[in-house]
């Protein structure tokens, strides 16, 4: 494996001869999180096309050339196929940027290449190479008659906001600065011959919308604030995953449901198990639209709570039925809709290969606001997760 340092650059196939290659990415330092993106350019480095900027709430390109999951230690990995990109992207360029704090503060920043679970490259950079910045630049995978990779290492003044703009997008919901007020003509001016030729158009930048949230550790939050005149403010649960199946191999078949307590203090479980899948138009109030058994429904399985200002405390999880062993498989995700807009996502980014029943995320009514928080914990069966949160519910045996 060669060790890079800032400015070197070399040809990939002095380092493989494949396409298929593996980012794994660590910030290690002071705060709470460090936000890893990798931005797909085109040719003059802009950003012309905003589904090839990959980050936290947009995990992976519209063909799947470039995808991030979640590696072990708190690493992001980002699969790369370069023989799967469009031809309208020549650089793949990976950035870290931080909300609080600044990167002369971190302990490391590094980036290993690898292909086939072989490492090729690793590039290192410390607090000190930095100031002030909140951003910085670390490696490139570019096309320059050939494709090469660049270790950069450059500090960039701003946030993740300013290093969209560098790269030619904008940003959804940010006030767009006011232009400054033009100087005043000079009374003697002359004025031109002849008129000046229109410019030519130029085409909007991509808006990338980064108010979506995704919980990525454990005990992460994210509040919702309800309406005030206690009308219906449903909140949508979609339970998604990677059907798989095929000749002679069943689809995979997870199962959405929840546990829930409500402020009156009733209690219910709503699942497909049983056929419990309770009522948008009665209490519970909480509802479950099918049992996707056949992995035919490519919007998965769905939850809507239709009141949550009656709800305590929902706790959703999900279960593998048949068609798979374990969640690694199967790469689960939950996301969390109101009518407003608000979206959060849970991806299972950490499963546990011996336990088949994850719960995922708790729901809780606390002043007026909904608070989802990522649970992600791991459990053999209902029974066992039940006696961790504590609801005290009897279990038998159930089929469906």
């Amino acid at each position: 494996m060669q060790t890079f340092t800032s400015g070197q650059k070399a040809q990939l196939s002095t380092l493989t001869p494949q396409t298929n290659l593996t980012l794994t990415v660590q910030v290690t330092g002071p705060a709470s999180e460090y936000d890893l993106i990798l931005f797909g350019l085109d040719a003059a480095g802009k950003l012309s096309d905003d589904r090839y900027m990959i980050f936290f709430n947009q995990p992976r390109s519209p063909e799947g050339a470039v995808e991030m999951k979640s590696g072990a230690r708190n690493e992001k990995v980002f699969q790369v196929d370069l023989s799967r990109l469009p031809t309208s992207v020549r650089r793949l360029s990976l950035a870290s940027t931080v909300d609080s704090g600044a990167f002369n503060a971190i302990d490391h920043a590094e980036v290993t290449l690898s292909s086939s679970g072989t490492p090729l490259m690793n590039y290192r950079v410390t607090g000190r190479d930095f100031q002030q910045q909140k951003a910085i630049m670390l490696l490139d995978l570019y096309f320059k008659d050939v494709w090469r990779v660049g270790a950069v290492g450059q500090g960039f003044n701003g946030g993740l906001d300013a290093l969209v703009k560098h790269f030619g997008g904008t940003v959804a919901d940010t006030p767009a600065a006011r232009p400054p007020a033009p100087p005043p003509t000079p009374a003697a001016a002359p004025r031109p011959a002849t008129p000046t030729p229109a410019a030519a158009p130029t085409p909007p930048a991509p808006t990338i919308n980064l108010g979506k949230i995704t919980l990525d550790k454990q005990g992460q939050s994210a509040k919702i604030s309800l309406r005030k005149d206690g009308q219906k403010d449903p909140i949508s649960v979609n339970l998604n995953w990677d059907k798989g199946g095929g000749f002679l191999r069943a689809s995979a078949d997870l199962d959405l449901g929840c546990m829930f307590v409500m402020q009156d203090g009733q209690k219910g479980v709503i699942q497909a198990l049983g056929n419990s899948f309770g009522s948008d138009r009665f209490e519970p109030f909480i509802l479950l639209d099918k049992d996707d058994r056949s992995g035919a429904s490519s919007d998965g399985e769905n939850l809507v709570i239709s009141r949550p200002d009656l709800i305590h405390t929902v706790v959703i999880f999900a279960f593998i039925y048949q068609g798979t062993s374990d969640f690694t498989k199967v790469n689960a995700r939950l996301t969390m809709k109101d009518p407003r807009g608000n979206e959060i996502m849970v991806q299972l980014s950490n499963p546990d290969m011996r336990r088949t029943f994850c719960a995922i995320a708790s729901i809780e009514n606390v002043g007026g606001e909904v608070k989802i928080t990522k649970e992600e914990r791991y459990f053999k069966d209902h029974q066992e997760a039940d006696q961790h949160f504590g609801f005290g519910f009897r279990w038998s045996a159930g089929s469906k």
